[in-house]
């Protein structure tokens, strides 16, 4: 690997079930391979179906200044901050480059209320008020407030035929994840989209790169798939069941940040030469 000691490295992670705890939201574990990514300089660009204002206060607590990607890949937001050769499709707001990948969010609560006029059992996080969002995914107050501040796409309960679900979507060009207690209605992005993306801005300024990605979830499977070196994140009823057949795959003996930091580490290493 010394050969390649020249190209640097960008790792592209999910957050619930990956970096964080999915019972506490905590990262206790990962706090070594926290600090030695910063003082080698390798930005930690966050994937997760969080919301921009979401991932802005974990981007705070986790000490991150990298690019994120929001809501599965539907938004990409580059802070305008860093030095940087952003290319055509961003736009330009207060804080970041911007460039959406996703469906507007009125269009996907309009094809909610749509899926329970045909009878669908749909409850969508805008259907609720802060405080049942947050008994049921047990954020603060503050944090669920932030995680109803959609752009690109809509977490709801459902019953029922999820097959017949995927259809009806797809007929409006939509798409479903399935993310443990809720699907995520969104278009038709995904997290390994936005990696292409954020790739490519980085190899205009730095040429080409070696890319790692972390993740526990089917939605992280599209990240996985474009990474040099991807992670699974051991977790039941997760990838780690059925690990996917990826070259250089690691699949972690430890859960959440504890799988996370070790894994981050091994790889630090063994990338370092």
């Amino acid at each position: 690997m010394r050969e390649e000691g020249v190209k640097k490295i960008l790792v592209f992670s999910d957050l619930d079930g990956a970096l964080l705890s999915l019972r506490t939201y905590s990262f206790e574990g990962a706090e070594e391979a926290l600090r030695a990514l910063r003082e080698r300089g390798v930005p930690l660009i966050l994937s997760s179906s969080k919301t921009r204002r979401e991932m802005e206060l974990w981007r705070e607590r986790l000490g991150v200044s990298a690019p994120f990607i929001s809501e599965n890949g539907g938004g990409i937001f580059v802070p305008t901050a860093l030095d940087l050769k952003v290319p055509k499709g961003f736009s330009r707001g207060d804080h970041y480059w911007i460039r959406a990948l996703g469906v507007p969010y009125g269009r996907i609560r309009e094809a909610v209320e749509a899926l329970k006029g045909k009878g669908f059992s749909l409850r969508g996080f805008g259907d609720m008020e802060t405080l049942e969002v947050a008994e049921l995914t047990g954020m603060s107050l503050e944090e669920a407030r932030l995680a109803k501040t959609r752009e690109f796409s809509e977490p709801c309960l459902f019953s029922g035929d999820e097959g017949s679900l995927r259809e009806e979507l797809a007929s409006q060009g939509l798409t479903l994840w399935r993310g443990g207690r809720f699907v995520h209605i969104q278009g038709p992005h995904d997290k390994g989209q936005a990696m292409a993306t954020l790739t490519e801005l980085y190899e205009a300024s730095w040429g080409e790169v070696r890319t790692i990605a972390l993740g526990d979830s089917p939605n992280d499977l599209p990240m996985l798939q474009r990474a040099d070196f991807p992670v699974v994140i051991r977790r039941k009823g997760g990838l780690s069941d059925q690990p996917p057949p990826l070259p250089n795959l690691l699949v972690t003996e430890e859960e959440g940040p504890r799988g996370w930091g070790k894994a981050m580490i091994t790889l630090l290493e063994a990338l370092d030469g």
